[in-house]
């Protein structure tokens, strides 16, 4: 099962969207513009409730003129363990790895996390759901009741995950999407190398969706194929602004590529509907979360839309290096605070 349940029609209308066969930029644009105007026109039929909302403002994203509610901080990391897998070989991947060590690396990647007590983590190379019910439970002492694992594309059966305080009221895989590189709409079409994991909440009156990624590695290189991620994902960010433009959005996690590359510029986007990396606060000295062959690079990106960057604390954010840190994976966690109303 790919979904879970949402309270709410919004969330449903959304889910229609995103079920549907790829199509053409275009159509996906013509989708998106409907959304709206379905919003807008509900919007109307409900002006007078709207005047009493508590919950959004015309300065906020929301109508209406109401009153937002204090800023609630919520923390958010990025953070790719580095082959998360157990000592045994439980699951259906063609090349499963298992790791003999697995009790010491689950204490180390504890350790991290609990240090840190974020409200929700988003993590790469993760096996499946079993290995982060243990890490919580054995390491984090049940700290995040909400759990989800999706076994997506990658051979070795390294996902994509996400352990959260706040209730998730949808989880969406888009594993089987198939898309072009945009520029080359006769060229080959592609599949997410693992999957864009596409989770929507609520926080403080607030819908909020964030996109986990792990795009396709340098290892035996394919750029195209990274570009053409990226460029989906920020169509599937694109759409959900287009459907509910009240909503804050993150595309997070391992990018795989640099700030200034085609995958990185293709998630900025153009104006007016720019997102900018949580990690441009932390100082250039620090800004790496990966090292290669001596470079330090940064490469495991916080991206939101407008909406969100404007609540980010840029006094929080950091990517951590320390010796624990080091000792638990070869990435650094990237840690940023939303305040979000």
């Amino acid at each position: 099962m790919t979904h879970l349940p949402s309270p709410s029609w919004l969330a449903l209308l959304h889910a229609s969207l995103r079920q549907r066969p790829q199509a053409a930029w275009l159509g996906r644009r013509a989708l998106g513009v409907c959304a709206l105007a379905i919003l807008l026109v509900l919007s109307a039929c409900d002006s007078d409730s709207t005047e009493t909302n508590n919950t959004t403002s015309s300065s906020g994203g929301g109508a209406g003129g109401a009153v937002l509610p204090d800023p609630e901080p919520l923390t958010i990391v990025t953070w790719n363990l580095r082959n998360f897998v157990n000592e045994v070989n439980d699951s259906d991947a063609p090349m499963e790895e298992v790791d003999p060590g697995w009790p010491s690396h689950r204490s180390a990647v504890g350790a991290v996390l609990r240090a840190i007590d974020a409200d929700i983590l988003v993590l790469q190379e993760v096996e499946h759901e079993p290995v982060l019910n243990e890490l919580n439970d054995d390491e984090l002492d049940g700290a995040y009741d909400h759990i989800r694992v999706i076994d997506a594309n990658d051979p070795r059966g390294i996902d994509v995950g996400v352990m959260s305080k706040v209730a998730l009221d949808q989880v969406i895989t888009h594993q089987d999407d198939t898309f072009p590189e945009l520029s080359n709409q006769t060229g080959p079409t592609y599949r997410y190398a693992r999957d864009c994991l596409e989770m929507h909440l609520t926080f403080n009156g607030r819908p909020l969706a964030l996109l986990g990624v792990h795009y396709k590695a340098k290892q035996n290189d394919d750029p195209q194929k990274r570009l053409a991620e990226a460029q989906h994902t920020r169509g599937i960010a694109d759409d959900i602004t287009a459907a509910a433009p009240q909503t804050g959005v993150l595309i997070l996690g391992d990018f795989n590529d640099l700030p200034g590359s085609p995958p990185y510029e293709a998630t900025v986007g153009e104006e007016p509907d720019l997102y900018a990396n949580a990690a441009d606060a932390v100082a250039q000295a620090d800004r790496w979360t990966f090292e290669y062959q001596g470079a330090r690079e940064l490469v495991d990106q916080q991206m939101s839309n407008g909406l969100l960057h404007d609540r980010l604390d840029a006094s929080s954010v950091r990517i951590l290096h320390s010796p624990e840190a080091e000792a638990a994976s070869d990435h650094a966690p990237l840690i940023a605070t939303y305040l979000v109303n």
